[in-house]
């Protein structure tokens, strides 16, 4: 029985075929890997800064400073700096809620007009008289944790 050359064309082909084709999927999965490998070392390394700069105060408040504020301030450059790199290995589709995140750690109005401004007077304990019977507490602690925590929970989603 003879092969003829339209078989061995098929066969070649098909060769050809699935080597491109077994080439392009592993090329496809090293890039995944890739990614995954990078967002791995984003994570690791904004959680690094903010356990770094804030290890007096985070996770557990052992040592709040009496002026928070200017604490804060002094640690917001860093901060920004580890913030805006991580930034760029979330998928698009979460920049806006990480923003948000990230405004709500840094300005207690939540005013869009003050973006550019620092405030951190949602991380002081204060007590305000309401006309109810209960007055309102403020715990700068919890708030200033629950801000970071959101921050932060975007370092577990690979």
């Amino acid at each position: 029985m003879e092969v003829g050359a339209y078989e061995i064309l098929i066969g070649v082909g098909g060769a050809i075929i699935g080597a491109l084709l077994g080439a392009w999927i592993a090329y496809l999965f090293s890039l995944k890997l890739a990614d995954f490998n990078f967002r791995r070392e984003a994570n690791r390394r904004l959680i690094a800064a903010f356990h770094r700069e804030l290890a007096d105060i985070y996770p557990t408040p052992v040592n709040w400073p009496e002026d928070i504020d200017n604490f804060l301030r002094s640690k917001f450059s860093i901060l920004q700096a580890a913030v805006g790199e991580f930034r760029h290995y979330l998928p698009v589709e979460e920049w806006d809620s990480f923003d948000r995140a990230w405004f709500n750690y840094y300005c207690s109005t939540g005013r869009e007009i003050d973006k550019n401004y620092q405030s951190y007077s949602h991380y002081t304990n204060v007590t305000i008289a309401t006309n109810d019977q209960e007055p309102y507490k403020q715990s700068g602690q919890k708030n200033f944790k629950y801000n970071v925590d959101q921050i932060l929970k975007f370092t577990k989603k690979t």
